[in-house]
């Protein structure tokens, strides 16, 4: 065995524990006093030769064996005092030290001996190193040093006094060494070896009683249901688990044939475990006593000693719960808990159903798009459970009239969709029976609705979807289907089938609405003007500001045509802003090259704008940057957005006029009976809807209702601006009646671009 082994092994030597310390103590207690014992006779041979020098080592000796006693019987009585590790190190020291004691007296009295007494002497030392093995066997490592620290010296000094005997004593040492280190290395092997076999031995025993108990108490405790059967089926053994699950008693089931038992399925699965493996089996089982469960059970076969089957085993769960809870959340998750049709997400999966079986491949099906009408006024004026209660005989009427074969859904709210799966092979024929169901579903609302004693009378648009067979695409129908149904409500019997030329219309829509997004930054936006006039001499007033997009393939759009868009598609406030920045810039300009001669600017604000967070602080905030006064600029505001939103806008408006913002109200007359309101709102300008005053030339009641508005204008201090003036008789009608009103109109200008008004009236 070379060095680097020797290095190797004692580097894998274990780490101090507790048991190798208690061993250690114990043992030093013996082997200090032999070692004292053995110190005095060594002594008395050498006092002769070292005189007082020994008398003083074996003092030494001897004080150093009571410390080391103390600390033993201290150890045993009191080992928490140090920790593990520092008892070690105390143990250890003073076995090294003990050990130098002993070299210190071979390197110092050899020289001065005779050969006799240094053969002596040598052998002696050999003896105690010897003698340590058993003492210091818990820890080799010690042990190994102990001996190295008496021995090494020694040999140096054999070799330094350089006789042929010195020499081979020296040699003979080494080689004891050696010897010894492998001898310890070796038994400390072979005894770990030993132990670690008894220990895996000892192991392998427990794990299989341990497994031979875990197995017994499983099968007897387990909280599923275990039986096993012999290959004929009779049953062999079950747990109390199996006995609960099925209410039995175990003499009512051990022995009994599985063959007699009324559920087929499950039987199979056993009998097919005996000759193909494990076998599952998730599904409904009646037991023997006739009552319905779902479970999940696996079997395997049992073997004998020489692997062959000789029964089988299985193991049952009852999913009972566990189904009925799925089964009922996936009811929930698919259908409407007010009216029990499919929900939503339930139209989708039965949707997805119907597109890919094989009937879909060959056959027309019919989608019915519903939406109630005036609904939402119901719910606003009677109640949300009055509503609830329409949707829910809705429902049942629908259920009633189509029967089981149509699948009637809710999406929500007011709408309700109801499709007819496959109802022929030819287009004709489908057509006509959507026409018929047509009939069927419109008589659901042919009777009123009796609720608290009201009888409400409620009618629903209808928009028909024939499905064509393979079309695959859900999303599509659903979105034709939508439009269709909102084509049926400006249809005079509110039914109306989709048409090819109708989706074109509503793409053509969706891409102008794209293109919107992007009309600003492409300066496709302008700003036009509309001089507004005294009508008593025609003098500029002010003008209104109308914005115009220049779409580079359909031309130069008015807002009546994008700025529903805009509003559909949450532009409108973008659109408001560059208006705003730009009309505010334009004023700063003019009032610069001193061409400012207006009174005021309008521009027109849609009143659901009004209602954004912190606009009446933005709207203010950005005139100020602009260095424009506040009397520069006028909101108009239509009459109908703006009652529709009166109690929302009520206060955004009175920052706005807090702070020296004209309001106007425009379109006035053309949409509620809200005389009531001008009071209220108390704005400055009340602008008059061009429709009074087409016909005033030839119809003297329009004239004498036109009057009647000016008279209720005054009496509440409002400045009145009338629109759309474009004849010469018109206005010489109006300023009979009025010589301080403004108007607007053709007649003196159609709105300008902003260059070309700057050119006509700021020059």
């Amino acid at each position: 065995m070379n060095y680097l082994q020797i290095l190797s092994k004692l580097h894998n030597l274990k780490t101090v524990d507790r048991e190798m310390v208690s061993n250690l103590y114990s043992l030093s207690q013996k082997s200090i006093v032999s070692v004292v014992a053995f110190s005095l006779p060594l002594s008395y041979v050498l006092y002769p030769v070292l005189h007082e020098k020994i008398v003083i080592w074996l003092g030494t000796i001897i004080v150093l064996a009571v410390i080391r006693l103390l600390f033993a019987y201290s150890y045993t009585k009191k080992s928490e005092r140090f920790s593990l590790e520092t008892w070690h190190k105390i143990f250890m020291g003073f076995a090294f030290f003990t050990a130098f004691l002993f070299s210190l007296l071979g390197f110092a009295a050899i020289p001065q001996l005779p050969a006799v007494y240094q053969v002596f002497l040598v052998a002696v030392l050999i003896g105690l190193t010897s003698g340590a093995m058993s003492s210091l066997f818990p820890d080799i490592r010690i042990m190994l040093g102990y001996s190295a620290i008496i021995l090494f010296p020694l040999t140096i000094v054999l070799i330094s006094i350089n006789t042929v005997m010195h020499l081979i004593l020296a040699l003979l040492i080494v080689l004891y060494f050696i010897t010894q280190v492998t001898i310890v290395l070796n038994s400390y092997q072979q005894s770990k070896e030993i132990e670690r076999k008894k220990a895996q031995i000892a192991k392998e025993q427990l794990r299989l009683y341990k497994r031979e108990e875990t197995l017994q108490h499983f099968f007897k405790h387990a909280p599923i249901g275990i039986f096993s059967y012999d290959k004929q089926l009779h049953v062999t053994g079950c747990n109390e688990a199996f006995l609960r699950l099925f209410g039995l008693k175990k003499e009512e089931i051990i022995g009994k044939n599985l063959n007699a038992v009324p559920d087929k399925n499950s039987v199979e699965v056993m009998k097919k475990a005996l000759t193909d493996g494990m076998q599952s089996y998730i599904g409904p089982y009646l037991s023997i006593k006739g009552y319905e469960y779902w479970v999940e059970a696996k079997c395997s076969p049992l073997y004998d000693p020489e692997h062959k089957v000789v029964g089988g085993i299985g193991l049952i769960e009852n999913k009972t719960k566990e189904y009925n809870a799925v089964k009922k959340l996936k009811f929930l998750a698919q259908h409407d808990p007010l009216t029990n049709l499919y929900n939503r997400r339930g139209f989708h999966e039965y949707m997805q159903t119907l597109i890919h079986a094989e009937a879909h491949k060959k056959s027309y099906s019919l989608l019915f798009y519903l939406d109630l009408n005036q609904f939402k006024g119901i719910n606003d004026s009677l109640g949300h459970t009055v509503g609830d209660n329409i949707l829910v005989i809705v429902a049942e009427r629908l259920t009633e009239v189509l029967g089981e074969e149509c699948k009637i859904s809710r999406l929500g709210g007011d709408e309700f969709i109801v499709v007819i799966p496959y109802v022929s092979s030819e287009a004709e024929v489908a057509r006509e029976e959507a026409g018929k169901y047509a009939q069927k579903i419109k008589s659901v609302f042919s009777k009123p609705f009796i609720l608290k004693n009201l009888h409400l009378r409620i009618n629903a648009s209808i928009g028909i979807i024939i499905i064509e067979p393979e079309n695959m695409d859900v999303e599509e129908i659903i979105r034709h289907a939508d439009l269709t149904m909102y084509q049926a409500k400006n249809s005079s019997g509110h039914l109306a089938y989709y048409n090819h030329e109708l989706d074109k219309e509503q793409k053509k829509l969706f891409g102008l609405q794209h293109d919107l997004v992007y009309a600003a930054e492409r300066g496709q936006l302008h700003l036009f003007f509309q001089p507004i006039v005294r009508i008593k001499d025609d003098t500029l007033f002010s003008a209104e500001l109308l914005i115009r997009w220049d779409h580079p393939k359909r031309g130069l759009l008015s807002p009546e045509e994008f700025i529903p868009l805009a509003i559909k598609a949450g532009l409108l406030s973008d659109i408001t802003w560059w208006i705003l920045d730009n009309v505010c810039q334009y004023i700063v300009q003019w009032k610069q090259e001193n061409r400012w001669k207006l009174d005021y600017i309008s521009i027109n604000i849609n009143a659901q704008q009004l209602i954004e967070e912190q606009f009446a602080v933005m709207f203010l905030e950005k005139l100020h940057s602009y260095g424009v006064e506040t009397k520069d600029i006028m909101i108009e505001i239509t009459e109908r957005s703006l009652i529709d939103n009166f109690e929302s806008t009520q206060s955004v408006i009175n920052t706005l006029r807090s702070h020296g913002i004209r309001c106007a109200i425009d379109d006035f007359g053309i949409g509620y009976s809200s005389l009531s309101y001008l009071k209220k709102l108390s704005f400055n300008t009340l602008k008059i809807d061009k429709a009074f005053i087409k016909e005033i030339e030839h119809k003297p009641k329009e004239l004498l209702l036109v009057s009647t508005i000016l008279n209720i204008g005054r009496q509440f201090d409002y400045n009145i601006v009338i629109e759309g003036i474009e004849e010469e008789r018109q206005k010489q009608l109006l300023l009979e009646l009025d010589d301080t009103l403004s108007y607007q109109g053709f007649y003196f200008s159609k709105p300008l671009h902003v260059h070309t008004f700057m050119e006509k009236f700021l020059s």
